[in-house]
C-alpha cells in the first residue's frame, strides 16, 4: 500500500506544529494538542487525512476544498433520489467549493460516521485551506460551567465582524499564536459554515473571502473509482479519504478503513498509477487500465484482534473496480 500522500500531509502538519511551538507559549494554544491527538487519530484512522486537518483548529469547527483559480471544476452530484436522505454516506456532505486559488495542487475529501461535510486544498506546507460546518455560533462565546475562570496561558480567541458572504453576516475568528485564520459565515439556510486558511501564505481576507463566495451547497456524494459492494453494511466503513489532483494527468488516491471486529481493521486502497512495491505478505490487491487497489490490515497504536488473511480477502473480493472513466464511477458504497 502506497503511503506517500498519507506521509506528505502529516508531514506539513508536523511543520506546523513546530512552527507554533516555536512562537507560543508551552500551553497556551489548544490548537497544538489538539494536532498531537489529531496525529494519533489519524494513525488510528489511515484514511482520515483531511479530518486530522480539521482537528489542527481545536475549537475552530472547520473542514475542507476543492479546485483552482477559476469556478472549479464541479465533482458530479450523484442523485440521491427521493425525499433527502438524512443517514451518513461515505465521502457524503451538504458543502463544497467553487473557487480556489490558482496555485491549488490537490484536493482531499474525507468522511467519518461524526465528521462530514470537510474538504482540504493544498498549494504548499504554508498554503492550505479548509472547508466545513461549524457547531460554534461566532456571535457568542462557548457555554462555561458556572464558576468558569480562565486558566492561566489559555488560547486566546478573537472573533470580529466580517463584511457580509452573499448578503449573509460573517466573522472572523483567529486564536492568538496560530498562524490561521478563519471565516465563518452562514448559508442560505441560516447554518454556520468555514472557511480556514493555514499557514503564512494562506490568510489574505480577501482570498478567504471569496472562496467563502464560491461555496456551493446541496446533497453530494462523491463518486469514486473503486467502490464497496452493496452487500457492505455502513456501519463497517470507519473513515475515507479521497485525495484528487487538480490540474494535470488528473492522479487520484482513496483510501477507506473498515471494521472486521472489535478494534481489528482493514485498510482500503486504490490510486492511479502502477501498483508500487510492498514488502507485506498480507496484502491482496490487483492492477489495471492504469490503476490499483488493494486490502491490508492495518495496526492502530496499541493492542489488536489480529487480521487474519481471510478477513483481507473478504474484504478485497468486495472492491468493485469502475477504472479511469469518470463517467463510470460510483459512491464508496454502491446502492
Amino acid at each position: 500500500m502506497s503511503r506517500d500522500w498519507e506521509a506528505e500531509l502529516s508531514s506539513q502538519l508536523e511543520e506546523l506544529v513546530m512552527s507554533e511551538e516555536r512562537s507560543a507559549p508551552v500551553s497556551a494554544v489548544d490548537s497544538v494538542s489538539a494536532l498531537r491527538r489529531g496525529r494519533k487519530v489519524r494513525r488510528r484512522r489511515a484514511a482520515a487525512t483531511a479530518g486530522v486537518a480539521a482537528v489542527l483548529l481545536g475549537s475552530l469547527t472547520v473542514g475542507l476544498l476543492q479546485s483552482g483559480g477559476r469556478p472549479a471544476p464541479v465533482q458530479p452530484a450523484v442523485p440521491t433520489g427521493g425525499p433527502a436522505r438524512t443517514d451518513p454516506s461515505p465521502l457524503a456532505g451538504h458543502v463544497r467549493f467553487g473557487w480556489l486559488p490558482d496555485d491549488v495542487a490537490t484536493v482531499d475529501t474525507s468522511w467519518g460516521p461524526h465528521s462530514s461535510d470537510q474538504q482540504l486544498a493544498t498549494a504548499a506546507s504554508d498554503r492550505q485551506w479548509m472547508l466545513g460546518s461549524s457547531n460554534e455560533d461566532p456571535r457568542t462565546d462557548p457555554p462555561r460551567p458556572p464558576g468558569w475562570q480562565p486558566e492561566p496561558g489559555e488560547a486566546e480567541i478573537t472573533r470580529t465582524p466580517a463584511p457580509a458572504v452573499n448578503g449573509r453576516e460573517a466573522f472572523w475568528v483567529s486564536v492568538k499564536g496560530v498562524t490561521l485564520m478563519e471565516l465563518r459565515f452562514r448559508d442560505q439556510d441560516g447554518r454556520w459554515l468555514s472557511v480556514s486558511g493555514m499557514g503564512s501564505r494562506a490568510l489574505d481576507k480577501d482570498i478567504l473571502s471569496r472562496i467563502a463566495a464560491g461555496v456551493q451547497v446541496g446533497r453530494y456524494v462523491l463518486p469514486v473509482p473503486v467502490s464497496l459492494d452493496a452487500s457492505t453494511p455502513l456501519s463497517s466503513v470507519i473513515a475515507a479519504d479521497f485525495r484528487r489532483t487538480v490540474r494535470g494527468a488528473g492522479g487520484w488516491q482513496l483510501s477507506v478503513q473498515v471494521s472486521v471486529r472489535d478494534n481489528a481493521t482493514v485498510v482500503i486502497s486504490a490510486e492511479s498509477g502502477s501498483l508500487p512495491a510492498d514488502p507485506s505478505p498480507a496484502r491482496q490487491c490487483a492492477s489495471g487500465e492504469g490503476m490499483w487497489w488493494c486490502a491490508a490490515p492495518f495496526w492502530p497504536d496499541g493492542p489488536s484482534p489480529k487480521v487474519s488473511e481471510s478477513d483481507v480477502k473478504a474484504w478485497f473480493d468486495r472492491l468493485n473496480p469502475h477504472g479511469p472513466d469518470e463517467s463510470t464511477w460510483r459512491p464508496v458504497l454502491v446502492p
